[in-house]
């Protein structure tokens, strides 16, 4: 079944007790207003929000992966039909930021996607992200993609039909 998202709605829950109300960050007018029985009350959006300060990393971090370090990969060929697009997978790390910065072109014409195994903090994953020079890099753990890839190390870069470094 095709979904597709014909708005996108931010709330941001304020205050601690449960029936606070929501505050709507972003409305794309496509929201119908809940039935009145659900209601507690209704906003007055002639006033001006006062809205607190939003971060603006929502990252999850830090990220560490137990079973992915940096390390030699030996190439070789796998099957991932449904691998669209090619995927890297680097830390924040030496020898992950030289891999990047000697791959990157190979990666950009690929349009390849990051994904951050080990990354500590925001300004590791913004010094990255600026290697990355403009493609998505986004930190998630690597425990899982080690595993059903039988990974040990990164950096790596992989395709629907191979692994390599």
């Amino acid at each position: 079944m095709r979904c597709v998202i014909d708005c996108f709605i931010l709330i941001a829950l304020f205050g601690t007790a449960a029936n606070s109300e929501p505050v709507v960050l972003f409305d794309a007018s496509n929201t119908r207003p809940m039935p009145d029985r659900l209601q507690i009350s209704q906003p007055n959006y002639q006033q001006s929000l006062s809205l607190p300060d939003i971060p603006q990393n929502l990252d999850p971090l830090p990220v560490r992966s137990q079973a992915l370090t940096p390390g030699l990969v030996q190439s070789r060929v796998i099957d991932r039909p449904g691998l669209d697009r090619p995927v890297f997978i680097v830390g924040y790390d030496e020898l992950s930021l030289n891999w990047l910065r000697h791959n990157l072109e190979q990666l950009k014409r690929h349009r390849a996607t990051g994904i951050v195994v080990n990354v500590e903090n925001p300004d590791q994953l913004r010094q990255l992200r600026q290697a990355a020079d403009g493609l998505a890099v986004n930190p998630v753990p690597g425990d899982k993609i080690a595993r059903q890839l039988e990974l040990t190390h990164y950096p790596v870069l992989i395709s629907k039909n191979r692994i390599e470094q």
